[in-house]
């Protein structure tokens, strides 16, 4: 007969060591927050010297000439398929603008492939290593009509609820901000008689929106050619984000140092035809629609842990509230917690794994007529942690059906993390340079969704960064690609400052710092 009590007595001995254990891990993971109070991966500000502040008279003209750049509609849409004649306006308008840059002679402007343009501002050292500064001119196709303004109207409108000025008009955040604010600040310099101590190259690509093969693709080839090698590059990426992340008071400014790859799958499945009033048993629409629910059911598996989102919570932890800190200092111990929180909402579940999405579904020719074949395009945004033949290899496993046939139309591997932490050079040099704009500002890695014309340049050096310096709230995310795509008149000529002050502090020669942020994803 079964002793009860003894049984009882057990299980409380039990209960009371899983206890125990559950309050010191919970001990462990106060105290390593509260440890955190006083620790800080920020870089404070350089002071690269008397040129840094541009003159108020300078800055506010600028906005004018933004208005303008917005008004020139340098569509792609599709690969050799450009608004050609608007992008060589678009040229125009730039040496119009920017005669100082045009015309300096430490500074060489090339036209490549056309319609791109490469810019090589000789430093005064050659011994240094140059870097590179990157943007695009072509913008994505706009829905006229759900727009409140005209696209390319130019205008400069003040808010009605705020009184602020925003520049209205496509490519204004994506991503003549960039192009725009970095030659206003070379502008600026190149007036002054300026010159750096290293090199440097500015890229502006005309084909970004549409893969960039014809305007990076030959501008990096180019630079390989010549035996370039770059200390860093800065394209467009992630912007500033307001109230974000939960448990976040102040903006955090993630600085991509990866980007997802993509991949483009075709499904086709082959079945009896003939007329509907007789269908098979098992049509091949049928067999497709149960491979896509079974591709929606079954996502690509979490990578919480091994890529840079978790670095990104463990850098912001410092500067967090409780009880979010205390979550974001001891992922070691809430990660499933985290990734749960992480993967109900789309925004931060495609920062923890790759994306599968079906996109293009076609099947049949008339409504009483069985379709032979069906089929469906996938697209996938990989994890820097999956590559493709990984993400192809779960797909088959989980639609688990040999009729099934799965073909790769397209695809580019997921970039390689770059360098981070008060440790690297250039990672100093940018969260420096957004601490002096952007004081407030919280600086951590992350992982940028969506995919730029760095692929171009990844043979060219390792430490390769994406960041757009406008603060934006989430809901201001969907102009990204969407409608009434606007940039504050105050927003617009802070980026151009961060510019600026970026050209005159990569001459900075910067110690490295005594912390360093060289734990593993998730540790502190």
């Amino acid at each position: 007969m079964v002793d009860r009590k003894r049984l009882a007595k057990i299980a409380g001995v039990v209960v009371g060591v899983m206890v125990g254990v559950l309050v010191l891990l919970l001990v462990v993971a106060l105290i390593r927050a509260l440890a955190l109070e006083d620790f800080d991966y920020q870089v404070q500000d350089l002071d690269p010297g008397a040129r840094d502040e541009l003159p108020e008279s300078y800055l506010k003209g600028l906005p004018e000439v933004m208005a303008r750049a917005l008004s020139i509609r340098t569509v792609s849409y599709s690969r050799g398929n450009y608004e050609v004649e608007e992008l060589l306006r678009f040229h125009d308008f730039l040496r119009e603008s920017f005669p100082n840059v045009f015309n300096s002679s430490i500074i060489e402007v090339e036209v490549v492939n056309k319609l791109s343009l490469l810019l090589t501002v000789k430093g005064a050292q050659d011994d240094f290593m140059p870097y590179l500064l990157m943007g695009h001119m072509d913008v994505v196709p706009v829905d006229r009509e759900k727009w409140t303004h005209d696209p390319w109207g130019g205008f400069i409108l003040p808010d009605p609820s705020s009184g602020e000025s925003y520049i209205w008009g496509r490519g204004a955040i994506d991503n003549k901000v960039a192009v725009i604010g970095i030659m206003s600040a070379l502008e600026y310099l190149a007036s002054t008689g300026f010159q750096p101590e290293r090199t440097f190259y500015v890229a502006f690509g005309h084909d970004e929106e549409v893969r960039g093969e014809d305007g990076a693709g030959q501008m990096g080839r180019l630079l390989q050619e010549r035996g370039v090698k770059l200390d860093f590059i800065l394209d467009e990426g992630l912007p500033i984000m307001k109230d974000t992340i939960k448990g976040m008071d102040k903006p955090v400014a993630a600085i991509g140092v990866t980007e997802k790859g993509w991949l483009s799958l075709e499904l086709e499945v082959k079945g009896p035809a003939g007329h509907s009033s007789m269908p098979p048993l098992v049509s091949a629409v049928t067999v497709l629609s149960r491979a896509l629910v079974a591709l929606a059911d079954n996502p690509q598996p979490s990578m919480f842990g091994s890529g840079p989102e978790s670095d990104m919570l463990a850098y912001i932890a410092p500067k967090a509230s409780w009880p979010q800190k205390l979550v974001f200092a001891n992922l070691w111990l809430f990660k499933p917690i985290v990734e749960m929180v992480l993967s109900s909402k789309r925004e931060t579940n495609a920062l923890m794994r790759t994306t599968t999405c079906a996109t293009i579904v076609r099947a049949g020719v008339k409504e009483n007529v069985v379709p032979s074949s069906a089929r469906a395009t996938i697209n996938h945004r990989i994890h820097p942690s999956q590559n493709i033949k990984e993400v192809i290899q779960y797909d088959k496993k989980v639609i688990n059906d040999p009729s099934v046939k799965i073909m790769e139309v397209e695809g580019t591997e997921a970039h390689p993390v770059s360098p981070h932490g008060p440790d690297v050079a250039p990672w100093r040099l940018l969260t420096a340079s957004i601490h002096h704009h952007f004081p407030d500002a919280i600086t951590a890695p992350g992982v940028l969704v969506g995919n730029t014309d760095t692929k171009h340049y990844l043979k060219l050096t390792s430490r390769v960064y994406r960041f757009t310096p406008v603060p934006l709230r989430n809901s201001e995310i969907t102009m990204f690609h969407g409608h009434d795509e606007r940039i504050s008149v105050s927003s617009f000529t802070t980026a151009v400052a961060f510019y600026h002050h970026l050209i005159l502090a990569a001459d900075i020669q910067v110690a490295p710092m005594k912390s360093s942020a060289g734990h593993r994803a998730g540790e502190l």
